[in-house]
C-alpha cells in the first residue's frame, strides 16, 4: 500500500514555510521562501512552494495556515494585519495557479491540530493552546474539535484584556495579553528567572480566564516560546493553579510545552486539510447513500 503524503504551507510575516508530511506526522521534505507583499505575490509564492514539493499538483487537498482570521468555509482570509490581507479569497488565488484544492486555516489552530494529532496533545480532547511569537495567538479544542466560532474569530487569546486601561495594543484596545506576554515582551524582559516569572504572571492570568470558561484538561505553550521549556512552563503552571484555587477549583489543567516546534504550522495545516477532505468525502457518500436508499424505497 502506498503511504499517504500530505502538503501543508505556513505563511508567516517574514517567511513562508511548506512541507510534505506523511500520515504519521513525519516531515519528509521542506521548502521555504521570503514572504512577499500583496495578496497576488503571496498566492504566487504559495503556489510555487506547492509545485516545488508536489510537482504541478495532483488535485489533492493542501492546507494553508495564516496568522489571522479565517472564514468558516476555510476559503478566505478575513483579516491578517501582518500580511496586510483583508477579505482575500486566498484558496481561489492559489487554486488558479496550481492543480490542488486549497483549505485555509488560522496558524494557531493549525499548530494545535498538529499537536493534537501527533504531538504533546495527542489523545487529549479539551485543550487550550497559546502560541507566543511576535504576537500571541490561541487555539481551542473542545471535545476533540477545533473551535472557530460563528465568524471564525474564536481563540484570539492574545486580545483578551488582562490589564484594563493598560498598555496600548495594535488592535486599538488597551491592556491586551499580547502587550504583556508576547515574543517582543520576552525579548525585552525575559533575561532572568524573575523576568520569566513576570511573563508567566500574565500568561497564567489570561489562561485562568480561559479555564474558567472552557475547563480544558491541558494547556499548551507553543510558538517561539516553546524554546524556553520549563523555565516558562513551570511558573505559568503555578500561577494558573493559584488563580484557579482562588475561585474554588481544586484541580488545574496540565501545562506543557508544545513538541513540534516551528514545523507545527504546516504539519497541522496538512493534517487538517487531509482530515477535512476525508470527512467531507464520507459525508458526501453518506448523503448519496441515503438519497439512493430513499429512491429505491420510492421505486418499491
Amino acid at each position: 500500500m502506498t503511504a499517504q503524503l500530505w502538503t501543508g504551507v505556513d505563511i508567516g510575516g517574514t517567511k513562508i514555510a511548506a512541507g510534505t508530511v506523511d500520515s504519521a506526522g513525519r516531515v519528509l521534505a521542506r521548502a521555504q521562501r521570503p514572504t512577499p507583499e500583496g495578496e497576488t505575490a503571496i498566492a504566487q509564492t504559495v503556489a510555487a512552494l506547492i509545485e516545488e514539493l508536489n510537482g504541478s499538483g495532483d488535485g489533492s487537498v493542501v492546507g494553508i495556515a495564516v496568522p489571522g482570521y479565517v472564514s468558516t468555509d476555510h476559503r478566505s482570509v478575513l483579516y491578517a494585519a501582518n500580511l496586510e490581507l483583508q477579505n482575500t479569497r486566498l484558496a481561489d488565488l492559489v487554486e488558479s495557479r496550481v492543480n490542488i484544492n486549497a483549505l485555509v486555516i488560522n496558524d494557531a489552530n493549525a499548530a494545535l491540530w498538529a499537536e493534537h494529532r501527533f504531538g504533546a496533545a495527542r489523545g487529549e480532547q479539551n485543550v487550550a493552546m497559546v502560541t507566543v511569537g511576535t504576537g500571541i495567538g490561541g487555539g481551542l479544542l473542545v471535545n476533540g474539535q477545533l473551535v472557530v466560532g460563528q465568524n471564525g474569530w474564536a481563540g484570539e487569546i492574545g486580545h483578551m484584556v488582562v490589564d484594563p486601561g493598560g498598555r496600548a495594543c495594535g488592535c486599538g484596545s488597551r491592556g491586551c495579553l499580547d502587550r504583556y506576554a508576547s515574543g517582543s515582551a520576552l525579548e525585552k524582559e525575559a533575561r532572568t528567572a524573575e523576568d520569566f516569572a513576570q511573563i508567566a504572571h500574565w500568561l497564567g492570568f489570561g489562561l485562568s480566564q480561559v479555564s474558567m470558561l472552557l475547563d480544558p484538561g491541558l494547556v499548551l505553550l507553543g510558538g517561539g516560546v516553546s524554546a524556553a521549556g520549563e523555565a516558562l512552563a513551570q511558573p505559568t503552571r503555578s500561577r494558573l493553579a493559584q488563580l484557579l484555587a482562588e475561585h474554588g477549583r481544586d484541580t488545574a489543567p496540565l501545562v506543557r510545552t508544545a513538541a513540534l516546534g516551528p514545523d507545527a504550522g504546516f504539519i497541522g495545516a496538512a493534517a487538517y486539510a487531509a482530515d477535512h477532505a476525508s470527512a467531507a468525502y464520507a459525508a458526501d457518500h453518506a448523503s448519496a447513500a441515503l438519497g439512493q436508499g430513499a429512491m429505491l424505497a420510492t421505486e418499491r
